[in-house]
């Protein structure tokens, strides 16, 4: 598994993001999945789970430096944590629409930014 392809899915607790890491494993990759309260989190056969929120650039670094402890590299980063409104966007509060900004947009750029920096 030493040559095997480093894998890092944010968001993995559901949906796209656990169905990919579940492929990815399956296809050989050593792969860390991120989600924000691990106390919550279902085991995925074949994936490290990692405590980190995207929204916080702390928890983003300390996550991104966890996985680099263990694999020393990252090959390959999918950024698929996100969240949802449904409505009427002059129904949506500022606090709602912050909060979905801080994750699908900053969240992915922090990720990103944390995991070539470290390279």
């Amino acid at each position: 598994m030493s040559n095997a392809k480093v894998v890092v899915i944010t968001g993995v607790s559901s949906g796209i993001g656990r169905a990919t890491a579940m492929k990815f494993a399956k296809q050989g990759c050593r792969v860390f999945g991120t989600i924000r309260n691990i106390k919550k989190a279902q085991a995925i056969l074949g994936v490290a789970l990692v405590e980190m929120d995207i929204r916080d650039e702390a928890s983003v670094q300390h996550g991104v430096q966890t996985i680099m402890e263990q694999a020393k590299h990252i090959d390959v980063l999918v950024n698929s944590a996100g969240v949802t409104l449904i409505g009427a966007t002059e129904e949506t509060s500022i606090a709602e629409a912050k909060t979905l900004f801080d994750t699908n947009l900053f969240g992915c750029c922090g990720s990103m930014k944390s995991g070539t920096e470290i390279r």
